[in-house]
């Protein structure tokens, strides 16, 4: 991602002077939103490939899902625990392989389809059809196999295998309730412009690569716990503003038009953080720590002496100061701080020690022989790849570790990578020694992502029976406190055997106007909670 403040692309921009001028396809009888200080202008700086919650993958395609579906369970904010949504009450069999549901009765989508036990059956059978691109939300189902309506408020989801991260998945919004009526009326290609759920939000029109608009659905009545009472002056209308771009392209500026802007890349953030016309709000993204997994199958870093000395080679708080602006935290392990399962004790072992990464590197059998500042060993000179994306600030932070690694006498070749297929690309070849891994989620089980015998990162790691083995127990493991001891001895495993460099724990940075008040996120980090946003009282627009 940039480290600057950036215009949005030509064709936003454009879109953005038709609105001032002539309402930008608003009803005749309607103001346009920027004139409507009941609509709020919200800017998601990435691209919507496709705007279905079962078919989607895009976090920020779950911004706007967040506010047109509910799920059957939400999770809390602050503690993460689990809380009612579409189903007011569960329970789980002892043996984990069933969960019923008591769903809530009298809830309506927004097109009148009746929200009851069918409903949920034909959208969990859909994400299920394998002849649907519904990949991501599948995978947050595990290994279900039955989906049976007891009657209308009832539903029992039966399972191959205990799977502890089933609840987890059904409060993400990719496994949104959408209307049964609208599933059956459009193909998979048309819905997304159709979408209707029962959530505090409807949908109004869709543009892509250009808009999203809402507008609140006055008979909403599921209420979880995550949203306050309402007292009848939040916003009324949301206009999600989009620059088209692919993952990884910059990200833009604040535009004149907006009350929020997603996603900010620091400097930009460090940039607005004086200014009294805008506020600031950092939010923790729980899941993997911004890290590079080390390709275990190609030497030299096959070997863990060079491993452990590339850890201790790494200045973080260098890399936090210099590339993330300390708006971050230095990671010591797979999973953030953020995430309630970090690791706790790795700063100690693996903190920014030269010294000790050089003894290391010598007892290895490292020297500079031929004094060109690159050390040799058996196997030629100490030479690795790494795979540079556009985001999150990786290109500065590569080049920050080529500098710190040079001093010691280590090569880092850096490979610039266009774009997530690419990247795939580059992870499946199995060609590349370090790559990238920034994985958000709550649930542990994102671990298995990367490190699972059938992960997408399984062709650029050598098998590790003990890991997977603790894999799958963590995944089995229903019990709460037996599980968390598992997650523990699975990063004590990867620290221990060096599998990663960790490098921060991720924060999104969002800007908003003064005078909008209760922007809040949900419990993953990405999904703002807009059914109690409402505007203070009328500013001027925020400037650059």
């Amino acid at each position: 991602m940039s480290a600057g403040i950036l215009s949005w692309p030509k064709r936003l921009m454009v879109c953005l002077l038709m609105m001032a001028l002539a309402a930008c396809g608003a009803g005749q009888d309607e103001l346009p939103c920027e004139s409507d200080p009941a609509c709020l202008r919200y800017g998601i700086a990435a691209d919507l490939p496709f705007l279905d919650p079962h078919l989607a993958r895009s976090h920020a395609a779950g911004s706007v899902f967040r506010q047109i579906f509910d799920t059957l369970v939400y999770r809390h904010p602050i503690t993460h625990e689990y809380l009612p949504g579409l189903a007011e009450a569960w329970h789980i069999s002892d043996d984990g392989l069933h969960y019923t549901f008591m769903l809530r009765q009298g809830i309506r989508f927004h097109d009148d389809a009746p929200f009851d036990a069918a409903a949920v059956s034909a959208n969990l059978e859909r994400i299920l059809d394998p002849q649907l691109p519904a990949d991501h939300a599948r995978s947050l189902l595990g290994p279900l196999t039955r989906v049976e309506a007891l009657n209308a408020s009832a539903i029992r989801l039966s399972l191959s295998a205990p799977f502890a991260p089933l609840l987890d998945g059904l409060a993400q919004p990719f496994l949104s309730m959408a209307s049964p009526l609208a599933l059956s009326e459009y193909s998979h290609l048309r819905h997304q412009f159709h979408l209707a759920g029962t959530g505090p939000f409807r949908m109004q029109e869709y543009l892509p690569g250009d808009r999203v608009s809402l507008r609140r659905y006055e008979s909403y009545a599921v209420d979880p716990p995550v949203y306050a009472p309402r007292d009848g002056s939040e916003i009324a209308r949301i206009e999600f503003h989009i620059a088209s771009s692919d993952p990884g392209d910059a990200l833009p500026g604040f535009d004149q038009s907006l009350d929020v802007l997603d996603n900010l890349p620091p400097l930009a953030a460090r940039n607005l953080a004086g200014n009294s016309r805008v506020q600031l709000l950092p939010v923790d993204i729980p899941g993997s720590s911004t890290q590079f997994l080390f390709n275990t199958r190609r030497a030299p870093i096959n070997r863990r002496e060079v491993r452990l000395a590339l850890l201790l080679a790494t200045d973080r708080r260098a890399i936090v100061d210099q590339v993330y602006l300390n708006f971050s935290l230095p990671a010591w392990a797979p999973l953030s701080l953020s995430s309630g399962y970090a690791h706790a004790g790795y700063a100690d072992l693996f903190g920014y020690d030269p010294v000790a990464a050089r003894e290391l590197l010598a007892a290895a059998g490292y020297a500079d022989g031929d004094g060109d500042g690159i050390l040799e060993g058996a196997g030629g000179r100490l030479s690795m790849s790494i795979a540079v994306p556009p985001w999150s600030g990786l290109p500065a932070v590569a080049a920050l570790l080529q500098r710190q690694w040079r001093a010691l006498g280590i090569e880092l070749l850096i490979e610039t990578v266009p774009g997530a297929a690419r990247l795939s690309g580059l992870i499946e070849s199995g060609q590349v020694d370090l790559l990238p891994v920034e994985h958000y989620g709550i649930d542990p089980h994102l671990l298995s992502r990367v490190f699972g015998v059938d992960g997408e990162y399984a062709a650029s790691r050598a098998p590790d029976p003990q890991l997977d083995e603790l894999l799958q127990a963590a995944m089995r493991e229903m019990d709460s406190q037996a599980r968390r001891s598992l997650v523990y001895a699975i990063q004590a495993r990867i620290m221990d055997e060096a599998l990663v460099l960790p490098i921060r724990d991720s924060r999104r940075l969002t800007a908003a106007r003064p005078e909008i008040l209760n922007l809040r996120f949900d419990a993953y980090g990405l999904y703002p909670l807009l059914s109690n946003v409402k505007r203070a009282h009328a500013e001027p627009s925020i400037q650059r």
